[in-house]
């Protein structure tokens, strides 16, 4: 299933009451770098990938890309899925994402 949050195209795989993975690209990728783990981890866990801001089929916006930027929308993507405790998985530049927003707000995140 596909949905946009903010400009930013959403892909989910999976149940949405299994345990939600969020899988944060690297650059200059899009979300399809992670076709494998989706495809693997489909069958027991809700898993959600997008494609960052500027990148894929998401929108550029104003083209002012920052960190926190970026990580206000991994925020917002949680939000707006209503997402419970996700397991967060940064590549590259989605682990500069992911450790920040860890830094930001540990207790959203499971692992």
């Amino acid at each position: 299933m596909r949905t946009e949050v903010n400009g930013l195209v959403v892909n989910l795989f999976g149940k949405k009451e299994n345990q939600p993975v969020i899988f944060v690209h690297g650059f200059p990728y899009d979300s399809t770098m992670w076709k494998n783990q989706y495809e693997y981890l489909s069958d027991n866990y809700y898993c959600v990938v997008y494609d960052i801001r500027g990148l894929g089929k998401s929108v550029v916006g104003d083209g002012q890309f920052t960190m926190e930027m970026f990580v206000e929308d991994l925020f917002a993507v949680i939000e707006k899925l209503a997402l419970m405790k996700p397991v967060v998985c940064g590549l590259s530049m989605g682990g500069y994402i992911t450790l920040r927003a860890l830094q930001k707000n540990q207790q959203v995140f499971s692992a």
